[in-house]
C-alpha cells in the first residue's frame, strides 16, 4: 500500500497529540535527533491511515497525500473521466450543483450519487444476511477499518463484511451496469479511501473534498451560477449513510428491529470495541456491527473541509432524512429494492480481502523492568501516575513502547521533570561549591587590590624621594662650579705670591680636582637618576593596569557571587 499519511519533521514539536489519538502505538516511532529534539516519525507499515493525527496535529507536521493534482492534470490532458461523489458532498459544499456544472465544463462526463451506491450496498447487505444466515457481521463502509483488520486484526476477517463499500458499489454499478468506460474518479471525505481503491483497482482517483477546495481556492475559481445535478436515478435512504450509524438505520427501515445491530464510532472507541469484539463468543455478537473510524461520521472524515460545525452538518442531514422518510417517499424505497433485486447480482458486489499483516513488536517482562528503570519509575505510586502526557493510556503502556524500542524515556514528561530537578539540585550545590570559591577569591582579591595601592603608594614615595636627591645633585653640581672657580682664584693669587705662594697653588690644584670629580659624580648620578625615573615610571604604570585589572576582576566577582546567591532565596 502506498504511503498516505506524510510528516515534516522540521515542524513536529514532540507534543504527542498524534500518539494520542492513533489507535496503532507502533505506527509512531519517537526519537531523538542529532540536534537532542524528540521527534515523531510514522512507520506506514503499520499505519491504517485513519487520520486521525492530520486532525489532532496542531503544528502542520502531519499531511497526507490524495490524487487531487493527478486527477486535474489528466482532466486538462484531455483523459475522459467521469465522477461519483460522497453523500457528505451535501454538508462540505454549500452548492455542490455549481460545484458539478464546473467539472461538467471542464470535461467530467457523467455525474453519480454514492447515496444510490449505499442502498446497494444496505440492498446487498440484507440480501446476504437472508441467504447465508444471520451470522456476525462487520460492515466495512470505512477503508480505516478494513485497514485494522487486513493488518492487525486477521482474526476478525472472517467477520468483516465482504460486500463492497457504497464508494465501490457505485463503481461496479457504473462499470457493468451503466457501462461507464471512463476513469472514475472519487470526490470523498476520507484519506484511507485511497487504500480501498488501490486494492481493488475499480477507482482511478481519491479527489477527497478539502484538497477540492483547496484547488479551488489556490486557483481563484469561481463557480457558475448554474448547476448541474447527478446522472442516474434517485436514491433512497443511502444520503443517511455519512451520518453516524447509517446503515444500522437504512437496515433498520426495511428489516425492523428484526435483526440486532450494534453501532459504534470514534478512534476513541471503535477501535477498542473491535478488540472487545473478537475476544467475545458469537452468542454475544450483534448481526450487523456498523462502524466508523470518525466519530461524527464521514460528514467530518479525515478528508473533509472541516470548516462547518456539527450542529450545522446535523440540520442538514435532518432535511435530508426527513425528505427521505416521507410518507409518499415509503413507497418509492419499497420498489427500489424490488428494482434492485430485478437488476443486480449480489456476486457483483462482493470483496475479496487479501491480508497484509505486519508482526508486532514482540517485548518480555523483563524488557519493560528495565525501562521503568530508564524512566526512573521505581514504586507503583510512580509506574501508575498515568499522566497521560507521552500519549500512552498508562506509565505501563509507555514502559512497553520503550520496550519495543517506538519510544524514548525522554518522551516521559514526569521523567523529564524529575532529570530537571536532580539537575537543578545539582546546579545548586555547584554553585554552594562556587560560591565559596567566590568568597575566597574576592577575599584574595581585596588582599591583592590592597598590596597594589600600597606599591603604588609606595612607589610614589620613591618617585618624590629621588626627585629630592634630584635636587641634590643640582646643589652638588652649583658647589662644584663654584668651587672650581674659587680653586681658579686661588692659581691665579698663588701666582702673583711666587714662591710665597706654591703652598697655597698645590691646595688649589687639590681643590680643583675634587670640584671635577664632585662634577663628573654628579654627572653620573644624574644619568642614574634618569633611568631610574624611567624605570619607575614603568613600574608604576604597571602596578596601575594590575590595580585597574584586579578592580574589574573583583567588581565582576561580587556580581557572579550576588546572582549565585539569590539560587538559594526560597
Amino acid at each position: 500500500m502506498q504511503d498516505i499519511i506524510t510528516i515534516d519533521l522540521d515542524k513536529c514539536v514532540a507534543c504527542n497529540r498524534c500518539l494520542r489519538v492513533c489507535p496503532i502505538h507502533e505506527a509512531n516511532v519517537a526519537t531523538v535527533q542529532k540536534d537532542g529534539q524528540i521527534k515523531v516519525k510514522i512507520d506506514n507499515s503499520k499505519c491504517i491511515a485513519c487520520g486521525n493525527c492530520l486532525i489532532a496535529c496542531h503544528h502542520g507536521s502531519r499531511h497526507y497525500s490524495d490524487d487531487t493534482e493527478r486527477f486535474f492534470k489528466d482532466l486538462r490532458a484531455g483523459v475522459p473521466i467521469s465522477i461519483f461523489a460522497a453523500p457528505a458532498v451535501r454538508s462540505n459544499f454549500d452548492d455542490y450543483g455549481r460545484l458539478f456544472k464546473w467539472l461538467r465544463s471542464l470535461g467530467i462526463r457523467q455525474v453519480y450519487d454514492v447515496s444510490l451506491g449505499a442502498d446497494i450496498c444496505t440492498w446487498a447487505h440484507i440480501r446476504y444476511i437472508q441467504k447465508n444466515g444471520p451470522k456476525p457481521i462487520i460492515s466495512q463502509p470505512c477503508p480505516a477499518i478494513v485497514n485494522y483488520v487486513l493488518i492487525h486484526r486477521n482474526e476478525l476477517l472472517k467477520h468483516l463484511s465482504p460486500i463492497h463499500s457504497p464508494m465501490l458499489c457505485t463503481a461496479v454499478y457504473m462499470r457493468k451496469y451503466e457501462k461507464v468506460g471512463t476513469k472514475i474518479a472519487a470526490l470523498s471525505p476520507c484519506v484511507a479511501k485511497t487504500h480501498e481503491f488501490e486494492a481493488t483497482r475499480i477507482v482511478d482517483y481519491n479527489v477527497t473534498f478539502k484538497n477540492l477546495d483547496k484547488y479551488i481556492t489556490d486557483n481563484r475559481i469561481a463557480l457558475p451560477l448554474e448547476s448541474s445535478g447527478f446522472d442516474a436515478y434517485e436514491a433512497g435512504l443511502g444520503s443517511l449513510y455519512p451520518m453516524p450509524g447509517g446503515l444500522k438505520e437504512s437496515v433498520e427501515h426495511y428489516l425492523g428491529k428484526t435483526l440486532r445491530v450494534d453501532k459504534s464510532e470514534g478512534p476513541d472507541i471503535v477501535y477498542k470495541a473491535l478488540d472487545e469484539y473478537a475476544k467475545q463468543p458469537s452468542s454475544r455478537l450483534p448481526v450487523l456491527f456498523d462502524v466508523l473510524n470518525c466519530a461524527e461520521g464521514c460528514n467530518a472524515g479525515t478528508g473533509c473541509v472541516h470548516n462547518r460545525n456539527i450542529f450545522e452538518i446535523n440540520t442538514k442531514m435532518e432535511t435530508l432524512r426527513q425528505a427521505a422518510i416521507k410518507e409518499n417517499n415509503l413507497e418509492y424505497l419499497e420498489d427500489l429494492f424490488k428494482k434492485f433485486d430485478e437488476t443486480f447480482r449480489l456476486e457483483d458486489f462482493i470483496r475479496e480481502y487479501v491480508p497484509t499483516p505486519v508482526r508486532p513488536i514482540h517485548f518480555t517482562e523483563e524488557k519493560v523492568n528495565q525501562a521503568f528503570i530508564a524512566l526512573g519509575k521505581f514504586d507503583e505510586a510512580e509506574k501508575t501516575f498515568d499522566c497521560g502526557a507521552c500519549g500512552c493510556n498508562s506509565c505501563r503502556e509507555m514502559a512497553q513502547l520503550v520496550a519495543k524500542g517506538i519510544s524514548i524515556p525522554e518522551n516521559c514528561i514526569r521523567k523529564m521533570h524529575d532529570d530537571a530537578e536532580k539537575r537543578h539540585e545539582e546546579a545548586k550545590i555547584i554553585s554552594k561549591s562556587n560560591l565559596d570559591s567566590f568568597n575566597t577569591i574576592l577575599a584574595e582579591t581585596s588582599s591583592i587590590k590592597s598590596m597594589t595601592e600600597g606599591i603604588v603608594a609606595n612607589v610614589d614615595d620613591i618617585t618624590q624621594a629621588i626627585s629630592s636627591y634630584d635636587r641634590m645633585v643640582t646643589d652638588i653640581e652649583r658647589i662644584s662650579e663654584k668651587v672650581n672657580i674659587i680653586s681658579l682664584n686661588a692659581s691665579v693669587e698663588a701666582a702673583k705670591a711666587g714662591r710665597h705662594g706654591l703652598a697655597f697653588d698645590v691646595v688649589a690644584k687639590e681643590i680643583r680636582i675634587l670640584a671635577q670629580s664632585s662634577a663628573n659624580s654628579a654627572m653620573r648620578t644624574s644619568e642614574a637618576s634618569g633611568k631610574a625615573k624611567s624605570a619607575i615610571k614603568t613600574v608604576t604604570n604597571a602596578v596601575l593596569d594590575i590595580n585597574e585589572s584586579v578592580k574589574s576582576s573583583y567588581d565582576k566577582i561580587a556580581a557572579a557571587s550576588e546572582n549565585t546567591k539569590k539560587l538559594f532565596v526560597k
